[in-house]
């Protein structure tokens, strides 16, 4: 068990790590926007559109009126992943996929299947909604993390696979996957509309890419406990669309920036700067995303923080 949570922390450390540097899910997500953005735009007309979509992308993403929805999804594109629910929704299904891993704190491993059960649902459900307005869908990265992640989901269920979904999970080219399938004593058997997870998993386990679900062996009870224990000192700080919180150690040339843009605020003070996003009706700051790029993010919810738990500098 303890070898377990060395290398779920290793997985997690090294997903983190890599997340987005070679493979652009706000791509995906763009797209789709602009295409539905053109489907509106005949219904109902350009002016109508604009002024629906600047509000709609606008309630997630950092907007200036004179760029408008459009130049918003270019521009704050880094932010996509974290301030959106579809963005939130890929990472964590990536993860998920790639790694099989839940990053979502759960108190026991059937909470954490349930988990597993509904964002597999919502990222099929996205698929099959926003993937046919895709130019080349099958090579868009939400096609790739949602059918990877319903072919773990099916593995780890026992389900049968396919060769498509061999071929994604073992990183093998399709042509190498179908040759194994249909050669005698290749260590699996099946078709290509059929192998039993059974089979499929001894052979995938022994693929260089592939890695094992260790969904099943997390343990967050310490982390759930420690964040149950009493508060010395409580805040209750905001929280963006990622689960991150408004903390000291988001200074931005020695200042903390919150509010719309348009009507921003700069305090010098921490406390200064949360009583003022206490009485926002959305709470609005600014923040660094993993690239170092400065963007506004609002809150979704509260959380109640003992003050020496909140970071003292940005990630």
């Amino acid at each position: 068990m303890e070898d377990h949570q060395v290398e779920i922390a290793e997985r997690e450390s090294e997903f983190r790590e890599l997340f987005g540097g070679q493979e652009f899910l706000e791509d995906s997500i763009i797209e789709a926007t602009e295409q539905i953005g053109r489907i509106a735009a005949l219904i109902y007309g350009e002016a109508a559109t604009d002024a629906a979509f600047d509000r709609l992308v606008g309630a997630c993403l950092s907007m200036t009126k004179k760029g408008g929805w459009r130049d918003a999804l270019q521009e704050e594109a880094n932010g996509i992943y974290s301030e959106t629910p579809a963005g939130g929704l890929l990472h964590d299904l990536t993860a998920y996929a790639d790694y099989g891993i839940v990053l979502d704190l759960c108190r026991t491993v059937a909470q954490r299947e349930q988990v597993l059960r509904e964002q597999v649902r919502q990222g099929r459900e996205l698929l099959d909604l926003a993937g046919p307005l895709l130019q080349d869908e099958e090579k868009s990265p939400l096609w790739r993390i949602v059918s990877k992640a319903h072919a773990r989901w099916k593995l780890d269920q026992g389900e049968p696979l396919t060769r498509a979904d061999l071929v994604l999970l073992s990183g093998l080219a399709e042509q190498s996957v179908r040759n194994r399938l249909a050669e005698k004593n290749s260590g699996i058997e099946g078709t290509s509309d059929h192998v039993e997870a059974a089979a499929a998993l001894p052979w995938l386990s022994r693929q260089k890419k592939f890695l094992n679900s260790l969904w099943r062996y997390q343990d967050d009870t310490d982390v759930i406990a420690e964040m149950e224990t009493y508060v010395a000192e409580p805040l209750f700080v905001p929280v963006a669309p990622d689960k991150s919180v408004f903390h000291p150690g988001l200074k931005k040339d020695g200042a903390y920036v919150v509010g719309e843009t348009g009507s921003e605020r700069e305090f010098t003070d921490f406390d200064e700067a949360l009583r003022a996003l206490q009485a926002m009706l959305v709470p609005t700051w600014r923040r660094p995303t993993e690239k170092g790029r400065w963007t506004q993010v609002r809150g979704i919810d509260w959380r109640r923080m003992d003050r020496k738990e909140l970071p003292t500098h940005s990630a």
